[in-house]
């Protein structure tokens, strides 16, 4: 007996079910504390807007129409209502919402969030705690796929306890999106596929099917996903066409028009989903910080210290991380690509590695192939490379179960000492995580958090709302959740100036990219203008005298 087949027949001893069912409720513990304790960042507050049913137009219609009619200050407390359920809208307003605003995200999670917070609630601890409940669901899926892939229950338990302390699990599972969903649709699909084909019968293919189906339904880069299987599947069957092929097309074919619908929304709705896109095109200063982040990011699936930039466009290596921080988590990555690769070509069979390597291996090397040959940072976007992190941990998973039971002493010795180091950085990321307001993935949110407390300071500080751009808006929503009652809101139209309060102490506002309101207000030398926070391009007008 080789030792692949003495690791699958291996039955995990009972202090690894100790630590891995303590490890789990310790997961479970940083997944459902403090959901409402972080910053609520501008993707989020899309959510929100979701689960009210309104639309963007709707509101953009609904805030500077009525308001321009009747031109004065209201309170912040007045968007309440783009934010939170409303007895007159209803799941197919939330679908509306995603048709006409936001077609990029297929409508799974979204109905499932609406109906969830109307048991739940709508504020943000009750919207975060369906992520953190689906990010159970990732336990049983994973185990399931490496009893499929490794035909090994042993590998299974150290997959959970793994994955129930990883940053990265923990992180989306306190945020209000669909990327804790999208893992589970993943694992599950993936876990299928080798049952349908290991098993061969018409039900095991139904439930690739449906599987996969769900996954488009969840996220668009299920495609991607989707390709990877279809690769797999031509390899592995020597590009033959016989009946597991057929059965793959047939089942590929079957999730495809159950997608039809959203579908068509996209292609009718593709200028709105480009547009809010194109921050992806964004470049970084050169090939080589690009290589850099890409691998950075890598680590942070076993440890995260939460010292990144959450700088969506972070444009080179030394301001997405201090350099005492990226570099060593770059050679780490490194050195683990490396190994990852030697191991799977020498222990496992090459099917096997072959199914590790095009899950992560497409879908991540594809987007970082592209970024370098024309530019943009979808490689380095991290909930877009979740396919590549899964399977690197997956792969991780194995290579500790292979050396922990089967090597000889001292090395055995070795990968003990190294599953605890593993497991105690991952303890430390949560703690870290667990006790933060904001996280860096969290675009901008260390900013919004600055920014919503620096309005908060005063009685008389005024709130400008512009309706020359959605992102202007966007921030607004997201700054709403921290402003308190006292603050109010000033809304102009197309950067048009409005009469200034008299009152007021100070001004804020949120320009578009050419700072068109702020080079008017330049021109009123009775006040002192400043660019307090770039990225979001937040300004702050002080009055020096009477205007």
């Amino acid at each position: 007996m080789d030792k692949l087949q003495l690791l699958a027949k291996s039955n995990p001893p009972t202090w690894l079910k100790i630590l891995v069912i303590s490890l789990i409720g310790l997961g479970i513990f940083f997944r459902f504390t403090h959901l409402g304790q972080k910053v609520y960042w501008y993707d989020e507050i899309a959510t929100s807007l979701a689960i009210s049913g309104h639309t963007l137009a709707e509101v953009k219609q609904e805030v500077f129409s009525n308001w321009g009619n009747n031109p004065g200050i209201i309170p912040a407390i007045t968007l309440d209502k783009y934010q939170h359920i409303n007895s007159d809208r209803t799941v197919a307003d939330t679908v509306r919402y995603l048709i006409t605003s936001d077609p990029q995200h297929p409508p799974l999670y979204y109905v499932m969030v609406r109906l969830w917070a109307q048991v739940f609630g709508d504020l943000p601890a009750g919207v975060r705690s369906l992520s953190a409940v689906i990010s159970l669901l990732v336990f049983p899926s994973v185990y399931w796929l490496c009893l499929e892939l490794f035909e090994s229950s042993l590998v299974g338990w150290v997959a959970m306890a793994v994955m129930g302390v990883s940053p990265l699990q923990v992180f989306f599972a306190q945020d209000a999106r669909e990327y804790g969903l999208w893992m589970v649709t993943i694992l599950v699909s993936s876990a299928a596929l080798l049952r349908a084909i290991r098993r061969g019968s018409y039900l095991s293919w139904a439930v690739y099917a449906l599987a996969l189906a769900l996954g488009l339904y969840t996220h668009l880069l299920t495609v991607m996903v989707a390709i990877a299987h279809g690769i797999y599947i031509l390899i592995s069957q020597r590009f033959r066409f016989n009946k597991t092929l057929r059965n793959y097309l047939l089942s590929s074919i079957a999730a495809c028009l159950m997608f039809l619908p959203w579908l068509i929304v996209l292609i009718t709705q593709v200028h709105t989903a480009t547009n809010l896109l194109s921050w992806i095109t964004f470049k970084t200063d050169s090939p080589f910080d690009l290589i850099g982040i890409w691998l950075s990011r890598i680590s942070r699936i076993f440890f995260d210290f939460n010292l990144a930039s959450d700088d969506a466009w972070v444009n080179n290596l030394t301001s997405e991380s201090p350099l005492f921080y990226s570099i060593p988590t770059i050679i780490f990555s490194l050195f683990l690509i490396i190994y990852i690769i030697i191991f799977l070509t020498k222990y496992l069979s090459t099917n096997t590695s072959l199914f590790i390597a095009l899950l992560g291996g497409f879908p991540g090397l594809t987007f970082l192939f592209y970024d370098l040959a024309f530019g943009g940072i979808r490689s380095i976007h991290f909930r877009y490379q979740i396919p590549l992190y899964l399977s690197i941990q997956i792969a991780v998973v194995y290579i500790l179960a292979f050396h922990l039971f089967l090597a000889n002493n001292w090395q055995k010795n070795l990968w003990q000492f190294i599953l605890v180091g593993l497991l105690v950085f991952g303890l430390v990321s949560d703690v870290r995580f667990f006790q933060s307001e904001t996280w860096w993935p969290q675009i901008g949110g260390k900013n919004l958090l600055a920014m919503s407390k620096r309005i908060n300071q005063s009685n008389n500080n005024v709130l400008l709302v512009s309706n020359k751009n959605d992102y202007n808006l966007g921030v607004i929503l997201t700054l709403s959740h921290s402003l308190e009652p006292k603050i109010s809101l000033l809304p102009i139209q197309n950067n048009q100036l409005p009469i200034m309060p008299q009152d007021y102490k100070s001004i804020f506002f949120v320009d578009d990219l050419e700072n068109s309101l702020a080079h008017q207000l330049q021109q009123d030398k009775t006040n002192s203008l400043k660019l307090v926070y770039p990225l979001e391009g937040f300004w702050q007008l002080d009055k020096n005298q009477k205007i």
